[in-house]
């Protein structure tokens, strides 16, 4: 017996998966490793789907990103910023709700916003280098790369197998595009 749900699963690659919508802003954030600037990362933020998670990001990057570290990270899953402190709040000094755990984590360059916990988003984030299937329906999605593959594949061969993140690598500026 046909069944259609296997069939699109067998037959249609997660890469036709398209979260981008005309009209989502965009954020860039410029990164260097020591005193060397690696260059632009640029993202579409997902308003579309997560206006607050989106909304959370751009201020982020308008108004607290500049001079945060990378403090964590591992070739072939992906690397962490957006620590302040103990607390992971966000932009507006709360956590903020899970708005849309369907989105997958499906290939490199998504923005995934790490949390503590059901509905506890805040200022820490996560760029994936690859696909994260394990973080799907924990963790969501609100942004992906759209320029800057070049300064992401810097990022990555900063990254060490023991999670660590070699060199002074951070975010020297940032803000919308």
């Amino acid at each position: 017996m046909f069944n259609k749900s296997s069939f699109l699963a067998r037959n249609f690659s997660t890469a036709m998966l398209n979260y981008r919508a005309a009209g989502n802003p965009q954020v860039f954030l410029r990164v260097a490793q020591g005193e060397n600037v690696l260059g632009d990362l640029v993202f579409e933020l997902y308003e579309d789907k997560v206006p607050g998670l989106a909304e959370n990001f751009a201020t982020l990057a308008e108004e607290k990103l500049q001079g945060n570290s990378f403090h964590s990270g591992m070739a072939g899953l992906g690397i962490s910023a957006g620590r302040f402190g103990e607390e992971n709040h966000s932009a507006f000094d709360m956590r903020l709700p899970d708005e849309d755990l369907q989105l997958r984590h499906h290939k490199r360059g998504l923005i995934s916003m790490t949390n503590n916990g059901e509905h506890t988003n805040g200022s820490e984030f996560m760029i994936t280098f690859n696909e994260a299937r394990f973080l799907d329906g924990y963790q969501v999605i609100c942004g992906e790369l759209v320029e800057g593959d070049a300064v992401l594949a810097k990022l990555e061969e900063a990254c060490n197998r023991h999670g660590e993140v070699n060199g002074d690598v951070r975010i020297v500026d940032s803000g919308s595009k």
